[in-house]
C-alpha cells in the first residue's frame, strides 16, 4: 500500500508556516489592522454625525447613515482590517494575536482626541497605560523567540 503524497500548496495542521518579513510581517499586520479599524471607528462617528438630520425618531438602527459616505469609507477599512487579521491568523496563535489586538483599546481613545476633539479623562489614560503594559508583558517572550530565529 502507498503513503498518501502530501499537497505541497496546502500546510500540514503541524506545521506552521513561516513568517513573512516587511510588511507582510504578522506583527506589523496587528498594528496595522488595530489602526485600520480605529480609523473605521472615527469614519463611523463622522457618518453618524453627518447624517443625524435624517435619522429623526424612526431610524433606531441608524442605517440612515449608510448615506454618508464617511460610512462607506469607514467599511472598506474594516474590510482592510478583517483581510489583514486573516493574515495574522495564519501565523500567530489565535490566543496570542487577540491578546495583542487590544491594541486597538489605545488606539480608539487617541484617535477620538487626536480628530474628534474628544477628551480622555484621568481615568481612562490610566486605563490606557495598563492596556500597554499588557501587551508589553505578552509581546516580551515574542521579542525574545523571534530574535532567536
Amino acid at each position: 500500500m502507498q503513503a498518501p503524497v502530501q499537497n505541497p500548496n496546502v500546510a500540514s495542521t503541524n506545521t506552521k508556516p513561516k513568517s513573512p518579513k516587511g510588511l507582510l510581517n504578522p506583527y506589523f499586520q496587528i498594528i496595522l489592522g488595530a489602526l485600520l479599524a480605529a480609523a473605521s471607528e472615527i469614519f463611523l462617528k463622522k457618518g453618524a454625525i453627518e447624517t443625524v438630520h435624517l435619522a429623526g425618531h424612526v431610524d433606531w438602527t441608524g442605517l440612515s447613515a449608510l448615506g454618508s459616505g464617511w460610512v462607506w469609507l469607514a467599511i472598506l477599512f474594516y474590510a482592510s482590517s478583517f483581510a489583514a487579521w486573516l493574515h495574522v491568523l495564519r501565523f500567530v496563535p489565535l490566543n496570542i494575536a487577540f491578546n495583542l489586538s487590544s491594541i486597538i483599546h489605545v488606539f480608539v481613545p487617541l484617535a477620538c482626541w487626536i480628530f474628534l476633539g474628544e477628551a480622555i479623562s484621568g481615568t481612562r489614560w490610566f486605563g490606557i497605560s495598563l492596556v500597554l503594559l499588557g501587551i508589553c508583558v505578552i509581546a516580551k517572550p515574542l521579542v525574545i523567540i523571534e530574535e532567536k530565529l
